[in-house]
């Protein structure tokens, strides 16, 4: 996720990087793995989240795998 994450302040609803951070707490309380990501500087899919973000999220997404 980005910093700067479709954040619109109107409401309570539409905030995606403390409803990401609240996730995580609740993933890591229920003892789920997980990756939680975050990028600076960054919006909702664009170059910059995905410059920072695919390397780590292709890691984990592979971690164990072995060739056969």
């Amino acid at each position: 996720m980005g910093d700067a994450d479709n954040l619109i302040l109107r409401d309570d609803y539409h905030d995606w990087v403390l409803a990401n951070e609240r996730m995580a707490k609740v993933l890591a309380g229920k003892g789920y793995s997980y990756q939680f990501v975050f990028a600076k500087n960054a919006g909702h899919c664009d170059r910059a989240v995905k410059a920072q973000t695919l390397p780590l999220a292709l890691e984990y997404v592979w971690q164990g795998y072995s060739k056969k």
